[in-house]
């Protein structure tokens, strides 16, 4: 009834969970698994850095899915009284994907609120969205790494993932500026955060190109990103935004950035 880690700063949460494990082993299957990313993306859009991301923070790499029984997990949610309906919902979709023949209830393991796989789908979302990507006959998101990542790019681009675009950028806020720009509904025009005196992160001025919110996670004395289009697509991921900005930021560590700053403070 209480999930404290969402209570945790940014900063409190990414030194968690963006371990120099998850760096390191990220790395590593990105390389070895470069041609999987490269067909994947070329299908459908979303960048390597962002799928290996959220394999690292949803299950380690597909080592911990979870072994709660998924229909008696299920079950006992939609009896409960808080969120009935969102989980009897769940519970039917489950029942549907062991009809279609993807796998069979003994197999159906996972987390405790009902989320399988690699990728940590709810059952409504691997009913609708998993693909069969290594020809196996079977949509298999807990032991298929292929069947897993890129079912999580085909709802990536569901959602409205824009090919070959940013997601988010890490950039310098000036001591003063108009501080009310500065919230995820409103995208200006790189041009103007430059004329607030938003820089990059090493000093350098924007590269004026697409529009972005000022996302500023901690405030303005904070660490400060840039957030394009994209990353309205990972918060349809996870509503939190703590736990998107650090998904978003590990992505951007596998993509080649460099640590977090912890602002002007």
């Amino acid at each position: 009834r209480s999930q404290d880690v969402f209570a945790q700063t940014f900063l409190e949460f990414s030194a968690k969970k963006v371990s120099g494990y998850r760096l390191k082993h990220g790395a590593n299957h990105l390389r070895s698994n470069a041609a999987m990313f490269q067909r994947i993306e070329q299908q459908f859009g979303v960048a390597p850095p962002v799928l290996a991301a959220y394999w690292a923070l949803e299950t380690d790499f597909g080592a911990v899915t979870g072994n709660y029984p998924t229909l008696r997990a299920l079950a006992t949610l939609a009896y409960d009284c808080r969120r009935s309906a969102l989980f009897r919902n769940e519970l039917i979709h489950a029942l549907r994907i062991i009809q279609k023949g993807d796998m069979v209830a003994g197999q159906m393991k996972g987390a405790w609120a009902g989320e399988l796989g690699q990728l940590q789908f709810l059952p409504s979302g691997y009913d609708k969205h998993a693909v069969d990507y290594d020809g196996d006959g079977k949509r298999d998101l807990i032991r298929s790494k292929a069947d897993a990542l890129a079912s999580a790019a085909n709802l990536l681009k569901q959602y409205g993932w824009q090919p070959r675009q940013p997601w988010l950028v890490e950039v310098k806020v000036p001591k003063q500026m108009n501080w009310s720009l500065a919230r995820l509904g409103k995208k200006l025009p790189l041009a103007q955060w430059a004329k607030q005196g938003v820089t990059e992160v090493s000093g350098r001025p924007l590269k004026p190109s697409g529009n972005a919110a000022l996302l500023l996670p901690m405030g303005r004395n904070g660490p400060a990103f840039l957030a394009f289009p994209n990353f309205d697509v990972m918060l349809r991921w996870n509503e939190s935004t703590v736990y998107s900005t650090t998904a978003a930021y590990l992505a951007t560590r596998f993509a080649g950035a460099g640590q977090v700053r912890y602002g002007n403070a």
